[in-house]
């Protein structure tokens, strides 16, 4: 009897991590003040918001002017629009390029958001961190 009560006071705390409820997102609060960020509205428009903001324009050549760009090595992607509560294929279909080509450009940290219409990243819920 007492063998049994303590082989199920030991599995007692694997049973309540189990059934925890996820973790809530982590709020953005930005470490960089020199970051490029970049509000993504959907696969094919977006607009710089910082350092020199710019209109809504093509992916393309908002990844061009992000190009010319010297200096920053973080960039902050907010993904507007994007309502999956876990990552899944619309996050994968709408961050691989930016991914990919902010990698490229030598970006050593992305960090994805999720959008709530503004244009500050602060307080915004992250979505996936790439450091």
């Amino acid at each position: 009897m007492k063998k049994s009560f303590i082989l199920a006071l030991a599995a007692l705390p694997l049973f309540i991590t189990a059934c925890a409820s996820p973790k809530p997102p982590v709020a953005f609060h930005a470490t960089d003040s020199n970051a490029v960020v970049i509000k993504c509205v959907d696969n094919r428009n977006s607009e710089l918001i910082a350092p020199t903001p710019t209109g809504p324009e093509a992916n393309s050549k908002v990844m061009g002017k992000v190009s010319a760009m010297t200096g920053p090595k973080t960039a902050v992607v907010i993904l507007e629009n994007y309502n999956e509560e876990k990552v899944g294929n619309e996050f994968r279909d709408r961050s691989t390029p930016w991914f990919i080509g902010l990698r490229t450009l030598g970006y050593d940290h992305v960090v994805f958001l999720q959008g709530n219409g503004t244009d500050s990243p602060e307080g915004l819920a992250t979505i996936a961190r790439y450091d």
